[in-house]
């Protein structure tokens, strides 16, 4: 079939890209696959059976004495199975009704709970819709239409009534619910009076009578600082009122609002405890994540990674490496994108929120995997109603919003002159060809030639959606097209669809979920980050006489022309399914059984190709290419018994499920050399030699939990988790942990002394403690791993890689917090603080062995203990809310310390000279730079132990970790316009103010260096350059500084066209935007491209404090357009 198809077009086939092409054939194979599970999917959920039992039939046991009317008819919905839609405003007025227990119809059952009050009720299809009477003598006018979310889907339940109705003097003004289809109606006095929609988690709009004939639809727009805003946790959902453990989240137009490809770089800066930051600029690189500090030594081997979940299945890293990344890459160069980000895999626009989960309460339900924070990804849903379609397109630019100021060619030729008369030294066509052979007055700017160039970006989304009662569907198919401000073509291209399928049965017992989603990204960049080429000297040649490739040998190294580096290529192309089912059923009224199958299958083919063109012709090179292939498997099955019902004056639920789970991964990598032809360099068997390796990794895991939640009085919480975990990454001796917390809470403003408050409408008091575990170490290392070797006297041979360590067991983190949500002025004003405290121990990392063992270090638990505090303030604010105007300001900030709290034998480890008990673990060493001396311009350093000697004992420790960052955002809207800005900062210490290389080598340096001591030139802070004393004053304080930075992290101005414009093109919504991310970055360190990405050595705010010569985040301006049909 599939040939049938290819070849049936093959003219309009062959226009397609070649990575298009390439991957036709898979994409196929998926829908082949895919599409009849579709098709017996719609027609199961399709075939409804009825309501079963009519509603003056199906007999019900009810007793509703001294309750009030909501919990009534609440009981109500959990005994029929069905759904009740009400008036909020109007059944809250009936405090007590009565129904003594006894067996009664559905229809009985309403006739004696709405007697006495000026409800009716009518039965559609599985629902119960509650409205208010029209009185006998009413003289009043009929209004109807449409209530719709921004995105025109239709919202079921929403409350209408006429503004300021009083049900005791006037009911000729009716109140009612909208349908599952949005539509309602409702009878008012005259056209003078004003109708008022209220729907939970949305914002209440007041309409006129006059409008709504007129438009017929009403558009709601969802709250940001809703207390009963649904919240996703682990193997469930809340509310922020109802929440006891700590929750960041982020929805789906905050995530849309940017143009970003990766999901998670659109959370930077809008979340407190969570710090995010982009390895580079390069399109599709990754983007490293850290909830709440870093909790284990191993931080530089991904050991503070959060856990990811994607619809309730764990989202594993693609390439197989362990422990997990967040790069997709084979090779152990990962060329200038750092690795593809498997986060690219995932459409921004196929989200409809992120929750980040940070305490005990929040994550010790995923055990072992939780330590780290858990990053929770739902993707959107289909709704009821008419079908819609939906089109999304954008285009613009990208790039580099700043430059570092460098010596220009005149200050660069005297300081090298400098540096060689300081040192002693001649300058020789060896040495210093700039000095001696190049031209003395023709200069370029490395910087504007390197990444001086604008990239394109072009992304277009189109989605479909709809469904009716009982199935509902949502399509979304996108395109995404990068390219980068290299002086080169250099392409990122992906394609993702995705398809989710819900459906329930008509009488509310059975449902079903399907979610699948495919992509494929294909990256063609440079193998290296040329971003580094700009400390050439400014007089570089690029080219020889004969127009060729320029190469220079200086002290003996080749220095690489940068073109050169552009020739050589690394090329990715990869396609991932993932795809998970979640199956429930109502087993009896509180019991419910349910079931979720995930199952994600990656392929990745990479070549890095270094043509004989890249190279110095001199050496006679011969090409060389590598060829990576892995595919990954992940499967898990995760069944859950869910029971909920009323227990005394309050909720119970409970929940007890299991999980299993193996990934597996087969990596096959083949190294080619001699090539002849570059030309050839794609194809294997034109490699005059060649080698081959494999890696085939398996992982398993196993899990049973529970998790156990009251709510008394809607007053007092508590939340009860535990685990049970079983990995394969570690020895049979202690393979299994146990995991487990507590959450409590008060909504204290609930309790009678505090009703009628009118300032403080909300609050409530929270805390938990637990433990969580980590697993994050390699595959085997219980075990002895040996690797293929050179033959020893004509026998295989084999080296020993990782000795056996069957004793090493899970890492622990016992996490300590309190905190307090707080609302005003009717919940205008939220405010929350947390306060908490980590402590991990028995930490998964290296220990030293001898040299005589083979082996350097082994993985082991050292009985280091980490404590990480912190304290995290949010605050939402509605400023104005008035009916053509509105502004909301958003705020985040996070404050922590980190420390060793104790290492027993710590001065005999191999971690020694790294850590101090007592200090920080991101610390560095320090000379205290006092000054030049004017007499002979060398660095004077102060002594701190008196010997009057400096050396290593007189340095001081300094924190290279982030005290406080976070972010605030505001949002105008006035009628269909809205602008949207937001502010990232970060405050910490660190990044060097100079290059790698000494002041006066065959390498430009930054402005830092322009004002250096000379005999003319004494009064001064920067020493003379020479080689002597270069490396301690590259440990001093001299060098660092404050890294810290403001960033206009985001911008986005949007125009909602008018609804009678917009339904003359027969569209529903339609609005046009500009959106800007990384606009402006203001940072008191001058000489670094992006303090965001200059820290190297592990996640986000970490490692040495060097600076990181890569492309930094781009500035991305787009310009689009987003219709709704």
């Amino acid at each position: 079939m599939q040939k049938i198809l290819v070849f049936a077009n093959r003219e309009i086939y062959d226009r397609f890209p070649l990575y298009l092409r390439q991957n036709i054939h898979f994409f196929m194979r998926v829908n082949l696959v895919c599409l009849p599970l579709l098709v017996l999917a719609m027609s199961l959920f399709g075939a409804n059976t009825g309501v079963g039992q009519g509603v003056n039939t199906k007999k019900i046991v009810l007793s509703a004495n001294g309750l009030t009317l909501r919990d009534a008819l609440k009981n109500l919905q959990e005994v029929s199975g069905l759904t009740v839609f009400y008036p909020s405003e109007v059944v809250n007025q009936y405090p007590v009704v009565k129904l003594d227990k006894q067996t009664r119809t559905i229809t009985e059952t309403l006739d004696v709970l709405l007697s006495g009050t000026i409800l009716q009720y009518r039965v559609n299809k599985g629902n119960i819709v509650l409205s208010v009477k029209d009185a006998d003598d009413e003289q009043g006018i009929r209004i109807s239409g449409i209530v719709q979310d921004l995105a025109g889907n239709p919202l079921s339940g929403v409350t209408i009534l006429v503004e300021n109705w009083d049900r005791q003097t006037d009911l000729t003004n009716s109140s009612t619910a909208s349908d599952r289809q949005g539509h309602w109606g409702l009878v008012v006095p005259s056209e003078d009076v004003n109708i008022k929609f209220q729907y939970l988690g949305y914002k209440t709009v007041v309409k006129s009578v006059k409008e709504i004939q007129r438009n017929g639809v009403v558009f709601l727009e969802m709250s940001q600082d809703n207390l009963d805003e649904v919240v996703v946790i682990g193997y469930g959902t809340t509310t922020r009122r109802k929440n006891t453990g700590s929750v960041a989240s982020l929805t789906a137009k905050d995530i849309t609002s940017q143009p970003v490809s990766n999901p998670l770089a659109a959370l930077s800066g809008r979340m407190s405890g969570v710090l995010i930051a982009q390895n580079n600029g390069v399109p599709g690189s990754a983007v490293q994540i850290q909830v709440r500090n870093q909790a284990s030594l191993s931080a530089t081997s991904s050991g503070s990674i959060p856990l990811y979940v994607i619809d309730g299945v764990p989202f594993t890293n693609f390439n197989g490496s362990q422990p997990a990344n967040d790069n997709l890459n084979a090779f152990s160069s990962s060329g200038s994108a750092g690795g593809l980000s498997p986060f690219n895999m995932i459409n921004p626009a196929d989200i409809e929120r992120i929750d980040v989960l940070k305490d005990a309460d929040a994550t010790a339900i995923y055990g072992s995997r939780g330590a780290n924070g858990v990053v929770l990804i739902t993707t959107k849903k289909g709704t009821s109603g008419r079908t819609r379609i939906g089109v999304n397109f954008n285009t613009g630019y990208t790039e580099v919003n700043r430059f570092i100021p460098m010596l220009d060619l005149d200050q660069y030729l005297t300081l090298r002159k400098q540096a060689f008369t300081n040192d002693g030294t001649t300058p020789t066509i060896a040495n210093a060809p700039d000095l001696v052979e190049w031209d003395q007055k023709k200069s370029t700017d490395w910087q504007k030639f390197l990444i001086g160039d604008r990239g394109h970006v072009s992304d277009v989304q189109a989605n479909l959606a709809g469904g009716n009662d009982y199935t509902r569907f949502f399509f979304n198919t996108g395109y995404r097209s990068e390219s980068t401000v290299y002086p080169d073509d250099n392409k990122y291209n992906r394609i993702t669809s995705r398809l989710n399928l819900d459906h329930r049965s008509s009488d509310n017992k059975f449902n079903a979920a399907l979610s699948v989603s495919y992509a494929n990204d294909d990256s063609n960049m440079p193998a290296s980050d040329v971003t580094s080429s700009y400390t050439l000297p400014p007089n570089y040649p690029l080219y020889n006489q004969n127009n060729e490739l320029y190469w220079v040998v200086v002290n003996n190294s080749t220095v690489n022309n940068p073109l050169a580096l552009l020739k050589r290529r690394a090329l990715s192309n990869t396609n991932n399914l993932i795809s998970n089912a979640n199956l429930s059923y109502k087993i009896l009224p509180g019991l419910t059984a349910k079931a979720n199958f995930g199952y994600t299958i990656t392929q990745l083919r990479q070549n890095n190709q270094t043509p004989i063109a890249s190279q110095n012709p001199s050496n006679n090179p011969k090409g060389s290419s590598s060829f990576s292939n892995t595919k990954a498997q992940n499967w898990i099955i995760e069944p859950t018994l869910d029971y909920g019902t009323d227990l005394g004056s309050g909720r119970l639920t409970a929940l007890l499920g299991g999980s299993f789970q193996q990934n597996s991964s087969h990596t096959q990598t083949t190294n080619g050399t001699n090539y002849e032809i570059d030309a050839l360099l794609g194809s294997l068997s034109a490699a005059g030699n060649f080698t081959a390796s494999n890696n085939i990794v398996y992982y398993k895991y196993a899990a049973a939990f529970g998790k156990i939640n009251y709510d008394w009085k809607d007053k007092y919480l508590i939340n009860a988790t535990f685990r049970r975990d079983g990995s394969s990454r570690f020895g049979p001796n202690n393979r299994f942990g146990t995991f487990g917390a507590v959450g409590l809470g008060w909504i204290f403003t609930n309790e009678d002394f505090f009703k009628d408050n009118g300032v403080l409408s909300f609050g409530k008091i929270r805390g938990s403690f637990g433990t969580t575990g980590n697993d994050q170490i390699p595959n085997y290392i219980h075990l002895s791993l040996y690797t293929p070797t050179t033959a020893y006297l004509q026998s295989p041979a084999m080296n020993v890689v990782t000795l056996p360590n069957a004793n090493i067991q899970w890492e622990t983190t016992k996490k300590l917090e309190f905190a307090m949500d707080l609302g005003f002025l009717k919940d205008r004003i939220l405010f929350t603080a947390n306060y908490f405290r980590n402590r991990s121990s028995n930490q998964l990392t290296d220990a030293s062995l001898a040299t005589q063992s083979g082996v350097n270090s082994f993985k082991t638990n050292l009985p280091a203990l980490i404590q990480n505090t912190g304290l995290e303030l949010e605050l939402n604010t509605s400023n104005i809310q008035q009916e053509n105007f509105q502004w909301r300001t958003s705020a985040n900030f996070t404050f922590y310390k980190n420390k060793l709290v104790d290492f027993p034998g710590l001065e005999q480890s191999y971690y020694a000279s790294s850590y101090v008990v007592g200090e920080p673990i991101n610390l560095i060493r320090l000379y205290h730079y006092l000054g030049v001396n004017p007499d002979n311009g060398q660095a004077i350093y102060e002594d701190r132990d008196g010997n009057g000697t400096i050396n290593s004992d007189d340095r001081y420790i300094a924190d290279l970790g982030t005290p406080f960052y976070g972010g605030f955002n505001n949002t105008f809207s006035y009628k269909g316009l809205e602008l949207g800005v937001f502010f990232q900062f970060n405050h910490r210490f660190g990044v060097t103010k100079i290059l790698n290389s000494r002041p006066g080598a065959f390498t430009n340096q930054n402005e830092y260096w322009a004002d250096y001591w000379t005999v003319d030139n004494k009064q001064t802070s920067i020493p003379a350059p020479n080689s002597a004393s270069y490396n301690q004053f590259t440990q001093s304080d001299a060098v660092y500084g404050d890294a810290s930075y403001l960033k206009l992290r985001s911008v986005n101005l949007s125009y909602t066209l008018p609804t009678s414009w917009a339904s003359r093109a027969k569209m529903s919504n339609c609005s046009v935007f500009v959106q800007a991310q990384n606009l402006f970055t203001w940072a008191k360190n001058p000489y670094v491209l992006d303090t965001e990405t200059t820290i190297g050595g592990g996640p986000p705010g970490l490692g040495t404090g060097t600076l990181q010569q890569v492309l930094p985040p781009l500035r991305t301006v787009v310009f689009g357009i987003n219709c709704q049909f």
